[in-house]
């Protein structure tokens, strides 16, 4: 995979995060790396937390790599499109060489899910 395929592909999946920037702090804003986090007091397997790593996107060598810690924090609470789950590698790592439309759509719902379910892991 050349390097513009590698940006190209960064950006639309970048563009997926970019709505949640707003009520998330963004912990990394790079050419090659955006990730974000979830301020607020959680409670995570009996552990508080003032923050939680919510998702990122980051160019490897040989493919784009998406996290997205909700569906590790929570694995039974996600149904995944047959469309990204052969890019499911791992708990959490979504790994990317090309993306379709079908597959930005399926992300797109799949972040939505999470962000509306650690909404409400939130205290007040």
């Amino acid at each position: 995979m050349q390097r513009n395929d590698s940006d190209v592909i960064f950006e639309r999946i970048k563009k997926l995060l970019l709505p949640y920037a707003g009520q998330m702090k963004v912990r990394t804003d790079q050419p090659d790396s955006y990730q974000l986090y979830i301020k607020g007091d959680f409670a995570l397997a009996g552990k508080p937390f003032k923050e939680l790593y919510f998702a990122g996107v980051t160019i490897r060598k040989t493919m784009v790599a998406l996290y997205f810690f909700p569906i590790y924090t929570h694995p039974t609470q996600f149904t995944l499109p047959a469309v990204i789950s052969k890019n499911l590698k791992g708990k959490s790592c979504f790994n990317f060489k090309q993306i379709t439309e079908e597959q930005e759509n399926a992300l797109a719902a799949l972040l939505a899910a999470g962000a509306a379910m650690y909404a409400k892991l939130q205290h007040p």
